[in-house]
């Protein structure tokens, strides 16, 4: 409206209007008429112009009410979708955490987090990978990880939202180990010979031990770094060592190592690492 009246077709327009109102007042004849029919033209379209103004600021306002809807539209919109992610996640993790459900059911003293693998270690023939959980996530170096039918490795290296996870197939990896079917230990630690196939090996066998093809082997839980049962694979072969003169088995896990894509992390056990603190108080 400002706008409208600093024009200078306005300013010449309202010069005009002044003069016709000073003769209207000098002049007392019939012309008078005239510039009284001029004057009220002049005020009509004065009028029009003012109610058109009018319109123009009413509209103006009608837009910004519905600017200021929009805005608040897309905000709840942005909030509804945020939201979705939310359930989806929640939903996805839930459904990675009921795959352990058997293993939480029997070992309530388990703290799982599910995580999912993010990308695997091309250059590492022993299939190590990463996952996206981190120390923000209570993930710590040690811990052991699961797949969906037992142990497949353990966190090396860990930083807030990821960690690094090297599997059972690595020379890496030592877990005290028990054949359920005789009960001879040993410790699971990965070969270059065995890992492509898939393959670790259950070593330090005694040469009386009775372990044949078809046992099952577990977690000692000797260390308290791994928990007591957890499944480690089936034994496949019987080998003999001429090396160190120990006899081995090959193990082939239950899980295939290379190809996993959800696993879950043991952050915390009844018992864990109290061997640990028992040998560091000798």
């Amino acid at each position: 409206m400002k706008e409208f009246f600093q024009s200078p077709k306005i300013k010449i327009f309202l010069s005009v209007l002044l003069v016709l109102i000073m003769l209207s007042v000098f002049t007392r004849n019939v012309e008078n008429n005239v510039i009284s029919t001029t004057l009220n033209t002049v005020t009509y379209g004065m009028s029009k112009v003012s109610a058109a103004a009018s319109a123009d600021s009413s509209s103006n306002k009608g837009y910004d009410e519905l600017q200021h809807e929009n805005e608040l539209l897309s905000k709840a919109n942005r909030e509804l979708r945020a939201k979705l992610v939310d359930y989806y996640n929640v939903k996805e993790e839930n459904t990675r955490l009921w795959m352990f459900y058997g293993l939480k059911k029997s070992h309530e003293d388990y703290t799982l987090i599910p995580s999912t693998v993010l990308r695997r270690d091309t250059n590492d023939e022993f299939g190590s990978f990463t996952i996206d959980k981190g120390t923000a996530s209570a993930v710590s170096v040690g811990d052991p990880v699961i797949g969906e039918n037992g142990l497949i490795g353990w966190i090396s290296e860990a930083d807030t939202y990821t960690a690094k996870v090297v599997t059972i197939l690595s020379p890496q990896t030592s877990i005290g180990a028990a054949d359920n079917a005789t009960g001879d230990t040993g410790i699971i630690t990965g070969s270059a010979k065995y890992a492509e196939a898939g393959r670790t090996t259950f070593t330090k066998l005694n040469s009386e031990n009775k372990v044949k093809e078809g046992d099952i082997v577990t977690s000692s839980g000797a260390s308290g770094i791994y928990p007591q049962g957890l499944a480690l694979g089936e034994v496949i072969e019987i080998g003999y060592d001429t090396y160190d003169s120990s006899y081995y088995a090959v193990i082939q896990p239950y899980d295939e190592i290379g190809k996993v894509l959800d696993v879950a992390v043991i952050a915390d056990f009844e018992g864990q690492g109290e061997i640990l603190k028992k040998e560091s108080d000798e």
